[in-house]
C-alpha cells in the first residue's frame, strides 16, 4: 500500500503537504472524526482524497453544489482517480450504473448532495454500500449561525446514523467563528472530532477598501487593465449585477451575468463561459460562488458591500485559489449599509436578525478601519495576525494622505454627550448627531425633534459646521471601527464605550484616512504592475507584496510570452477533454514549467501539480511545447 506521501507525489504531483494536511489525512486513517477548518486554496480536498485512494471502501463526499462536484470529478479522474457524481443533471440509468460500480467497488469516490438524503430511495442505496468515509463540504452551512444556512445539511447527521456500520466523518470548512464550530460540531454528531484550524490567512490575497467618488468609473478602469485575467464582481441585489455587467458589456468588457432571478439554463450557460475562460468577468451576487474551484481568479471586486466579514472573506477568498497573486477590492459607499440594513430586515427571525445587525457592525467597521485590513479579518475569526501591519493590503501598503482628526473627534464625543445629558439620557443616530454638530437639518421631521428637545441650544451647535454631511458622517464611522463609540446597528443609537472618556480626557492623538470627497485623486490607479497579464509571470514567488514593489524576474530562458503559449495549449487540450483549462494544470504549474524549463519525463515529475498520470496524458506536449519556444520564441507551440 502506498504511503500518504507517495499518493501526494505519484497522483497529485506534489513533494510535500501544505500546513495541517497530513495531521488530518493522519486522524482519519486511525479512523477519527474530523473538523478542518482551513482556509480556500489551503487543500481541503487532498486532506479527504488521499485517505480515500489509501483506504479500502466507498468514501461518500457531501457537496453543495453541482458544478462543484463536476469540477472535482473531472479533476480526480484527470489525475487517474475512479470517481463519481450522482445529482439531478445525470439520467437515471447512469445513476443506476454508478450505484452498481460502487457496490462493486469500482469508486473511490462519489459525490452527491445533501438534499439527495431527503429521498428514501437513495438513503436505502447507501445502506448497501461499504462506505468508509463520509465528507461534509462547506460544513458551515449545517448551522443557522453560519453565514449560508442550509436546511438539506440537517438530514446528513441522522441519515449517517441510520446506517449498518457507522463511517468516519470528516467535515470541512473554510470559515467558521468558534460558535459556528460548536455547532457544526453538535449538529453532524461529530464524536470526539480531531479539530484543526490552519488559519485563515491567504498570504497571496492584497486587501483593500476603496471609497471612489464613482464605483463603475473605478471598475472599468481597473477590469480594462487586465483584458484577459477571470476576476469576479460581487453586487448586492440583482438590478446592480444588470447594471453593472450591462456597462461592462458596453464598454467591450467579456462580462457574464449571474443572480437567482436568471433561468437556470443562463445561470449553467453563464457559469460554464466563466468557467472555461470563455468569459472573463463574473458579475454576480452571492448567489454564485460556493463550491466554485477555478482555481485562476486574479480579482475579486465588491461593488457593495456584505452583510458579514463571513460573507465577505468567503467570496473575497474565491480569488487565487492556486496560491498565486490575487486581488481582494471592496468598493464602499454609505448607501451599501442601507442596502445591507434592508436585506436584513427581511428576516422573520428575531435573533438571526439581531445577529445579522451584529455582523453587519463589524463589516461596517472593517470599510472604515485606518489599520491592517489583514488584522482586522483575523482578529474577526478569533486568530492573532503575525503582525500589526502585513504591508498586503492597502492601509498598510498604499500611499495616502492621513489627517489628524482629534479636535473633531472630541467635538463628536462631546456632542453625544451633551445632547444626552440635555435630554435625559436619550440616544440619537449618526444623522441627527451630524445635523447638531454642523447646526442645520435638512429633513423636516428631524429639524422638529430638534427643536422640540432644545438641542439646538447645547453648546455643541454647529461647531462642524464648515464640514459636509458625509465628511462627519464618516468621521463617526470611524470613530466606531475604532471603539470610541457604540452604535446598535439595529436602530442606530450611538453610545460611548470604555474609551471615549479616556480619550476625551487624554487628547491622544488620532489619525483618519483621507477619503475621496476630501481628496483631489478620487478614482484610484488599479496595481496594473502586480496583475497585468504580460507582467503577472513576475509576481508568482512574491506573497507579501507592495503594489509599487519593484517583482522578482524569472530565470533565463522563461517569459511571460511563454507563459501565454502554454495557456493557449492548455486551452486547446482543455477544450478537447471537455473540462475546464485550470483542472488540466493550474497558472502556478504553468508559471513552474517556464521557470525551470523540464526537458524530460523526470523533470517535468519534478513540477509542483504534475502526477503520473497527466505526465502520460499530457507530458509529450507541454514538453515538445517547451522544447520550441525555448529554441525558436513564441512563434508557435507545437
Amino acid at each position: 500500500m502506498l504511503t500518504p506521501r507517495e499518493i501526494l507525489k505519484s497522483v497529485f504531483g506534489y513533494d510535500s503537504f501544505r500546513r495541517g494536511q497530513e495531521e488530518i489525512i493522519r486522524e482519519i486513517s486511525s479512523r477519527r472524526d474530523v473538523l478542518g477548518i482551513m482556509p480556500t486554496g489551503a487543500g481541503k480536498s487532498i486532506c479527504y482524497q488521499v485517505p480515500a485512494i489509501m483506504n479500502r471502501g466507498l468514501t461518500v463526499v457531501l457537496s453543495p453544489l453541482i458544478s462543484l462536484m463536476k469540477d472535482q470529478v473531472d479533476a480526480l479522474k484527470q489525475n487517474g482517480v475512479r470517481a463519481e457524481s450522482i445529482n439531478s443533471s445525470i439520467e437515471w440509468e447512469d445513476a443506476l450504473s454508478i450505484m452498481r460500480r460502487a457496490r462493486a467497488g469500482d469508486i473511490s469516490l462519489l459525490y452527491a448532495a445533501p438534499e439527495r438524503l431527503d429521498g428514501a430511495g437513495f438513503l436505502k442505496a447507501l445502506e448497501s454500500l461499504d462506505i468508509s468515509m463520509v465528507v461534509v463540504d462547506e460544513a458551515h452551512c449545517v448551522s443557522q449561525w453560519g453565514h449560508d444556512f442550509r436546511p438539506s445539511y440537517l438530514s446528513i447527521a441522522p441519515a449517517i446514523s441510520s446506517l449498518t456500520r457507522r463511517p468516519v466523518v470528516a467535515a470541512f470548512t473554510a470559515t467558521a467563528t468558534p460558535e459556528v464550530r460548536d455547532d457544526v460540531i453538535k449538529q453532524l454528531a461529530l464524536e470526539n472530532p480531531f479539530v484543526l484550524t490552519t488559519g485563515f490567512d491567504r498570504e497571496n490575497l492584497f486587501f483593500q477598501v476603496e471609497r471612489p467618488e464613482k464605483k463603475m468609473d473605478y471598475l472599468l478602469n481597473y477590469v480594462k487593465k487586465f483584458p484577459d485575467m477571470s476576476g469576479i464582481v460581487y453586487c448586492s441585489t440583482r438590478k446592480s449585477v444588470e447594471s453593472v455587467c450591462q456597462e461592462l458589456l458596453v464598454n467591450s468588457a467579456n462580462a457574464v451575468r449571474y443572480h437567482a432571478g436568471l433561468s437556470d439554463a443562463e445561470r449553467r450557460r453563464n457559469q460554464e463561459s466563466f468557467i472555461y475562460d470563455r468569459a472573463g468577468v463574473m458579475v454576480a451576487t452571492n448567489a454564485f460562488g460556493m463550491g466554485i474551484d477555478k482555481s485562476n481568479v486574479r480579482y475579486v471586486i465588491h461593488y457593495n458591500m456584505p452583510g458579514s466579514i463571513d460573507s465577505y472573506y468567503q467570496e473575497a477568498g474565491r480569488a487565487g485559489r492556486d496560491g498565486s497573486p490575487a486581488d481582494c477590492i471592496l468598493l464602499f459607499g454609505r448607501s451599501d449599509i442601507a442596502t445591507a440594513k434592508f436585506l436584513i430586515s427581511k428576516g422573520e427571525d428575531r435573533d438571526s436578525v439581531k445577529a445579522a445587525y451584529r455582523k453587519l457592525r463589524a463589516m461596517i467597521d472593517y470599510c472604515n478601519s485606518g489599520g491592517c485590513l489583514r488584522s482586522r479579518i483575523l482578529s474577526y475569526f478569533g486568530e492573532r495576525a503575525p503582525s500589526s501591519e502585513c504591508a498586503s493590503c492597502g492601509n498598510c501598503s498604499a500611499v495616502f494622505e492621513r489627517m489628524d482628526i482629534t479636535v473633531e473627534a472630541q467635538k463628536i464625543l462631546s456632542c453625544v454627550y451633551r445632547m444626552a445629558e440635555k435630554t435625559g439620557g436619550l440616544k440619537f443616530g449618526a444623522a441627527t448627531i451630524s445635523d447638531v454638530l454642523r447646526g442645520s437639518a435638512r429633513e423636516s421631521r428631524r429639524r422638529s425633534r430638534i427643536e422640540e428637545l432644545g438641542l439646538n441650544g447645547i453648546s455643541t451647535w454647529g461647531i462642524m459646521k464648515d464640514r459636509s454631511q458625509s465628511a462627519v458622517m464618516d468621521m463617526i464611522d470611524f470613530l466606531a471601527a475604532e471603539n470610541l463609540i457604540e452604535v446598535d446597528e439595529e436602530y442606530g443609537s450611538i453610545s460611548f464605550t470604555e474609551r471615549s472618556m479616556p480619550f476625551l480626557k487624554n487628547r491622544t492623538r488620532l489619525m483618519m484616512r483621507r477619503h475621496a470627497e476630501e481628496h483631489e485623486e478620487s478614482v484610484r490607479e488599479p496595481r496594473a504592475d502586480a496583475l497585468s497579464e504580460g507582467r503577472f509571470w513576475e509576481a508568482r514567488t512574491e506573497k507579501r507584496r507592495h503594489p509599487r514593489r519593484e517583482r522578482e524576474r524569472l530565470g533565463e530562458g522563461g517569459s511571460p510570452d511563454m507563459f501565454e503559449e502554454l495557456r493557449r495549449l492548455r486551452r486547446e487540450i482543455a477544450s478537447a477533454a471537455g473540462v475546464p483549462p485550470y483542472v488540466v494544470f493550474s497558472d502556478k504549474t504553468l508559471l513552474a514549467m517556464c521557470e525551470e524549463l523540464p526537458s524530460c519525463d523526470e523533470e517535468l515529475l519534478s513540477i509542483p501539480g504534475v502526477g503520473r498520470a497527466k505526465l502520460e496524458k499530457y507530458g509529450e506536449r507541454f514538453l515538445s511545447a517547451i522544447a520550441h519556444l525555448t529554441r525558436h520564441g513564441t512563434s508557435g507551440a507545437d
